[in-house]
C-alpha cells in the first residue's frame, strides 16, 4: 500500500530561497532536501536558478493551498 501524500514547504513568503512541493509522508530524503523531484516528490513551485525572486504573502499562500489542494486529490484518487 502507498503512503500519504503531504505537502512540504520550505521557507515563507518574502524568503528568496523557498520551495512548495507534495511528497510521500515517508520520503525522508526529500522532506530534509531541497529538488530530488520524482514520483514521490511533487513540485509546486520553487525558487531557483540565479534569480530569486520572493513571493508575495498572498502568492505564497495561494501556492501553499494549491500545495494542499493536490495532496487531498492524489490521497482521494488512491483511496477509491
Amino acid at each position: 500500500m502507498n503512503t500519504k501524500w503531504i505537502v512540504d514547504v520550505k521557507g515563507c513568503a518574502g524568503s528568496e530561497s523557498f520551495e512548495i512541493s507534495v511528497l510521500r509522508d515517508d520520503n525522508e530524503h526529500g522532506k530534509r532536501s531541497y529538488g530530488w523531484f520524482g514520483n514521490d516528490k511533487l513540485l509546486i513551485t520553487h525558487n531557483g536558478g540565479p534569480c530569486h525572486w520572493p513571493l508575495t504573502q498572498i502568492v505564497w499562500d495561494k501556492a501553499v493551498k494549491l500545495a494542499h489542494e493536490v495532496a487531498d486529490k492524489l490521497n482521494s484518487e488512491e483511496s477509491r
